[in-house]
């Protein structure tokens, strides 16, 4: 009987032993590949983020990226950095895209992607590089169960943006369909620049009749449409980063020290010069009326209305329209430039996020400006004709509908900040 024990005992103790040697194995096996997973993530990281610095150029991004991971790999194996050589990229792997190479960098496979398209986007981005890197792995203990190798994988997604041109057009509604709409004959050209719409919508950017829109580059955050005889050039870039308000940091104009007017209407035949302040009351000219604005900022509590053949000419200028509603109707003009110093150096319009009225621009309105337009929460409507010189427009939504022919040759102000770069990991 004590024998049977003894003899069942050994054998517990035996598959005890046994269970604990296996978990001790397994624990050892699982420790070199979350070693290696480790050193691969280092590596993707690394080469994503060095790739992302050369883009838009997506042959200097992949070049950058392999070249990065060659270095780490020698650095980390303390051998030469290997070659990169080409290969066929394994058919069965889930990840890869029209745009993917994959490259042999010592013992890893490494695939390299861009322009890259993230699940969910509509489109690959220009500015997304992905990379990925396998090895296979040798198990030790695991060789028991029958597993010998296991095939160990990284990756990492970058974006890189950077501001090559000045930025002519910008459209913050982060989620509107038709954020930037042009109908009818609508013409819109900005020369030297970019148009950027951040909304995320199918219809971010929509053209319908035979309008006509071009710049330098068009990014768009969702994707775009267009009906009818409409043009857009060149193609949009899809899927592609939203762009931070580029003055959201400016602060409204001190009142410390500005005379205090009432609303003024200047009709008929009328000449006036106006003088900087605050204006508690909307501003009219009306009728053939021809208005002077004085150089300085101007802080409108009541907004600012040219009708008729009214005419309003202003060098040196900041429109600051706290409350109310710009609007250029029937002939009227407006001629401004903006302050050559100082934080609103280069900016002509300020409408802060607080008042929504769109800024109307119809009939046969012409509006002659050069400087920012910068209305962060309001629409701007164009239906008359606008030549906007070293000038860009930030607002939430932009509409051009009719005949009218919008010119924008692209400057950012000062504040703006052109010419920063956005690199980051963003997967």
């Amino acid at each position: 009987m004590n024998g049977k024990k003894q003899g069942a005992s050994m054998i517990l103790t035996a598959l005890v032993m046994f269970a604990l040697l296996a978990t001790a194995a397994l624990a050892i096996d699982w420790g070199v590949i979350y070693f290696v997973r480790s050193q691969l993530k280092n590596f993707v990281d690394a080469s994503a983020l060095a790739g992302a610095q050369e883009l838009p150029n997506h042959a200097s991004a992949r070049q950058k990226a392999t070249e990065t991971y060659a270095r780490n790999y020698g650095e980390n194996f303390r051998i030469a950095p290997p070659t990169p050589s080409i290969i066929t990229c394994p058919s069965n792997d889930p990840d890869l895209q029209p745009t993917t190479i994959c490259y042999r960098i010592g013992d890893d496979t490494v695939h390299v992607t861009t322009p890259y398209q993230r699940v969910g986007d509509p489109s690959p981005s220009q500015n997304l590089i992905n990379v990925k890197a396998c090895r296979v792995v040798s198990l030790f203990f695991a060789r028991v169960f029958g597993v010998g190798q296991i095939r160990v994988c990284a990756k990492a997604t970058a974006i890189g943006s950077r501001s090559a041109i000045a930025r002519g057009l910008v459209v913050l509604d982060p989620d509107g369909g038709r954020a930037l709409f042009l109908e009818g004959n609508a013409r819109m050209v900005v020369s030297n620049g970019s148009i950027h719409v951040n909304s995320r919508a199918s219809d971010a950017l929509y053209a319908q009749g035979s309008p006509s829109v071009s710049a330098s580059q068009i990014f768009v955050v969702g994707n775009y449409q267009t009906q009818g005889n409409a043009s857009v050039t060149p193609t949009p870039l899809t899927g592609q980063a939203p762009v931070p308000d580029p003055l959201a940091s400016l602060p409204p104009p001190s009142t410390s020290g500005l005379p205090v007017f009432p609303g003024q209407t200047i009709g008929g035949n009328s000449s006036a010069t106006l003088q900087p302040g605050v204006y508690t009351g909307p501003i009219r000219v009306e009728g053939d009326a021809r208005v002077i604005l004085q150089p300085g900022i101007y802080i409108l509590r009541g907004g600012f209305l040219i009708s008729g053949n009214g005419r309003v000419k202003g060098d040196g200028v900041l429109l600051y329209n706290e409350s109310g509603q710009i609007q250029v109707q029937g002939n009227g003009t407006l001629q401004l430039s903006p302050p050559t110093s100082g934080v609103y150096e280069g900016i002509t319009i300020f409408q802060p996020a607080t008042n929504t009225q769109p800024l109307w621009f119809s009939g046969n309105g012409n509006l002659d400006i050069s400087g920012t337009i910068y209305a962060p929460n309001a629409l701007v409507h164009f239906e008359g004709n606008s030549n906007l010189q070293d000038s860009m427009i930030i607002a939430f939504r932009i509409r051009l509908i009719g005949n009218p022919r919008v010119n924008i040759t692209a400057r950012e102000p000062p504040a703006a900040g052109q010419g920063e770069i956005a690199i980051g990991l963003v997967e």
